[in-house]
């Protein structure tokens, strides 16, 4: 009971802070957010290190619920943004069409997280961006 409770807090909080009601998206914060977030514990900067807990919510659904999570960094010391791949990862939806986990880098930088559906690699569904500082 406490489960679907906390499900459905998570839901509500995110809709409510985000006004997204259709599209995608992706939140990110230093607490996990299977325990509930409100809009003041989202967070865009972290330090090196630390547990970056991001969540990934598709309200339409997917035809499949697979995706697939393309983490890249961004180069912030070449003339031109180079672009890396830094971490790839296959997952599966929930029956309440969300992802989440977390993830700890130990680099500073400009991230960019992207969802996929398995079966169109070339259009994000998803996007959310956050940077890593030195500690």
């Amino acid at each position: 009971m406490r489960k679907i409770f906390l499900t459905i807090s998570l839901f509500l909080s995110l809709f409510l802070c985000c006004g997204c009601e259709d599209d995608a998206f992706i939140l990110f914060s230093r607490q996990n957010p299977k325990e509930g977030l409100n809009k003041n514990q989202i967070e865009n900067n972290f330090f090196k290190e630390e547990r970056i807990y991001y969540a990934v919510i598709i309200p339409k659904g997917v035809e499949d619920d697979t995706l697939r999570l393309s983490l890249t960094k961004k180069d912030t010391k070449s003339e031109f943004w180079g672009l890396s791949n830094y971490r790839n990862k296959t997952v599966k939806l929930n029956k309440d069409n969300y992802y989440s986990d977390y993830f700890v880098i130990r680099e500073e930088g400009i991230f960019v997280l992207q969802a996929f559906e398995l079966k169109n690699l070339s259009k994000p569904i998803a996007t959310g961006i956050f940077r890593v500082y030195a500690n």
